[in-house]
């Protein structure tokens, strides 16, 4: 799934990917920097995100590649990267986010922490990028099978909750969703364009080997490779969130994932997003909520 050297169109375009220091954020920003992109890794450790910058020059022959230190879940951390941004955005890819967490555990700021991270973050990242975003700039939010099963509540999204990490974390990614789908909303009309996209169900020991990122013992990977009818690597699930953030044929509002049985495995393609995160009245509720808990304006 990784584009070939050769295929280098994206030469003169630059673009920010969070959590770019392993996972599915890894595998965007190499594929990124092999089709000439200039990638700006958005992570929480610089030592972290050191090592994937030099494993993606390690691959890529000639890559442009930069640190940006950014700790979602510090809404401070946000606003002094957005300010140290001193060069045209073409796209950001919403990628990084905590995949499970206690009910008390917060932010910073003393937000639920997969919420915090996960929606907050981004939308307050997003708001103070806007003077550095190209007039094409191009967004995508990473959101998650588990989105379909989530339900949101605009005025109680930051409350306590209880029962299962995964449907918090689901919760998370549908907020975030929805964020993109009004933010594409409100674009309209402008070049500018949001859409969403998901990686399926990737794992670890279907991935190529990286030095220095998830290490994945033998026999794992001997076991996980019975499974690849199924699922996949983290270099396959990247590419739909790519094809959304790079491709002619992706558009604002579109949500992209793998185009196999249920949407685990397979070649990018248009799926179905919930009708809740898709809708408008959700979407500007959530919104105006966003924005009195994170205390940022964004005025689009």
């Amino acid at each position: 799934m990784t584009p070939t050297p050769q295929a280098r169109d994206l030469v003169g375009r630059t673009a920010l990917v969070t959590g770019a220091n392993a996972g599915i954020g890894y595998w965007c920003a190499e594929q990124l920097a092999a089709r000439g992109a200039r990638v700006l890794l958005g992570c929480r450790s610089t030592e972290r995100a050191g090592v994937a910058e030099r494993s993606i020059r390690e691959r890529v022959e000639g890559a442009d590649v930069g640190i940006l230190s950014l700790d979602l879940g510090s809404l401070t951390s946000v606003a002094t990267a957005a300010a140290s941004v001193d060069e045209p955005l073409h796209g950001v890819i919403c990628n990084a986010g905590v995949k499970a967490a206690d009910p008390d555990d917060r932010t910073a700021d003393e937000h639920d922490l997969m919420i915090g991270t996960n929606a907050l973050g981004h939308f307050a990242l997003l708001a103070q990028l806007l003077p550095s975003l190209a007039p094409d700039a191009r967004v995508v939010a990473v959101g998650s099978i588990a989105h379909r099963f989530a339900r949101i509540d605009p005025g109680t999204i930051d409350a306590a909750w209880t029962g299962a990490s995964l449907r918090q974390y689901g919760r998370s990614k549908a907020a975030v969703m929805a964020l993109a789908f009004e933010l594409d909303r409100r674009w309209r009309g402008t070049a500018r364009s949001a859409l969403c996209a998901h990686p399926g169900y990737a794992v670890d020991p279907l991935t190529p080997i990286r030095d220095g990122l998830a290490p994945v013992r033998p026999i794992a990977r001997r076991l996980a490779s019975l499974t690849r009818g199924l699922v996949q690597g983290k270099d396959a699930g990247a590419a739909p969130i790519v094809h959304a953030a790079t491709s002619p044929d992706a558009t604002g509002g579109d949500y992209w994932g793998p185009g196999g049985l249920l949407e685990f495995r397979g070649a990018p393609r248009r799926v179905r997003a919930s009708d809740e995160v898709r809708s408008r009245s959700t979407g500007a509720a959530l919104w105006t909520a966003a924005e009195q808990l994170t205390g940022v304006r964004f005025d689009v």
